[in-house]
């Protein structure tokens, strides 16, 4: 049995959400919603032939048939929508970022309250690198235990005029949170994915760089945990490409060169490094183990696990990693506004 999905919106990122629906076997997409009739019907053709067209979201709400909907429009336009689509009945697989922690709490009390699934996309997690990786990272007599994350998520689009001129993420009005709601989410997720979820006791974060509104473009930030470990990361609009990541544990670490989307879209590659001292302390020999995984498109993993909570059941996980991602971002968010000052996270 396939899950009828609707899309509420024709932004671009909805063209990849098409893409992975059309690789699992346990989805379709039914319907397109739009504020322009004309607007869905092309969405439709270049997209997902055969999809129902409506020319307003709530006329799309409406339809008793349509059993999920994906929500991709920009960021200070979520919430009243997922509220809309959660009143509908309707299970929820929302874009990140959300606004703050207080709109993501309303969304999840009421996804409880009406028994429909709510889950951000975040496809990295849904990808089979993170079980094996998992699984190296809890031997502890190999690895240890973790002590350190640094990620990097960066593109360099923000350097072209045009794009930064046009594109909805340099746009306060829509996305005020610029790259660090964009991209830092991701680095901010991996890190807690790497801490099985703990929140940080403290966080730092800068805005090195902002557009003339005060969208941040260049970000880094810092966060400590309990028991001496900690974390960092960059993410920028106007840095090269780049989306690495490393686990340290205190015996080994784990690299990845693609953490938030792979090179490849069935393998996933990552590295098992251990590095030791040569001779008279000369030279630092490292080892390199490489490690690939046959993992499938993480995108269609995404919307094969979410139409299979659909059809079998709710799981209460994903809310609570959705609500501690937004709940060190907001934290990050008065860092920098305070110029870096540490947090504490409540």
């Amino acid at each position: 049995m396939a899950v009828r999905w609707g899309i509420l919106g024709c932004a671009g990122i909805a063209e990849k959400f098409c893409a992975s629906v059309s690789r699992a076997d346990n989805a379709e997409v039914a319907a397109v919603g739009s504020r322009s009739m004309e607007k869905a019907e092309q969405f439709i053709a270049e997209n997902c032939p055969g999809a129902k067209a409506y020319g307003s979201y709530q006329e799309l709400l409406t339809d008793a048939s349509i059993q999920a909907v994906y929500i991709p429009v920009p960021t200070t336009l979520k919430t009243d929508l997922a509220l809309a689509a959660i009143s509908a009945k309707k299970h929820i697989l929302i874009e990140k970022p959300l606004i703050n922690v207080t709109d993501t709490q309303k969304m999840i009390d009421a996804c409880k309250s009406q028994g429909v699934q709510f889950m951000d996309n975040t496809m990295f997690v849904h990808n089979a690198r993170q079980l094996a990786m998992q699984k190296i990272m809890d031997d502890s007599e190999r690895f240890g235990r973790v002590k350190h994350v640094q990620s990097t998520f960066s593109i360099d689009l923000g350097n072209d005029e045009t794009w930064a001129k046009d594109n909805i993420r340099m746009k306060k009005s829509l996305e005020p949170l610029g790259c660090l709601g964009d991209l830092g989410w991701y680095n901010i997720r991996f890190t807690l994915w790497a801490f099985k979820y703990a929140l940080p006791t403290s966080v730092s974060c800068r805005y090195v760089e902002c557009t003339d509104e005060g969208v941040p473009t260049h970000v880094i930030g810092q966060m400590c945990f309990e028991g001496g470990r900690t974390a960092g990361f960059m993410c920028s609009f106007k840095s090269a490409f780049r989306d690495n990541a490393e686990v340290f544990g205190e015996k080994l670490s784990l690299s990845l060169e693609d953490f938030v989307v792979t090179s490849a879209l069935d393998t996933a590659p990552f590295k098992v490094v251990k590095t030791g001292f040569g001779s008279k302390a000369e030279t630092f020999p490292v080892e390199f183990k490489d490690e690939e995984v046959q993992c499938g498109v993480q995108h269609t993993a995404v919307v094969e696990a979410f139409s299979k909570m659909v059809l079998c059941g709710i799981d209460e996980t994903w809310p609570g990693q959705t609500l501690g991602t937004q709940t060190v971002l907001d934290a990050m968010v008065l860092s920098a506004s305070r110029d870096g000052a540490w947090l504490e996270v409540t």
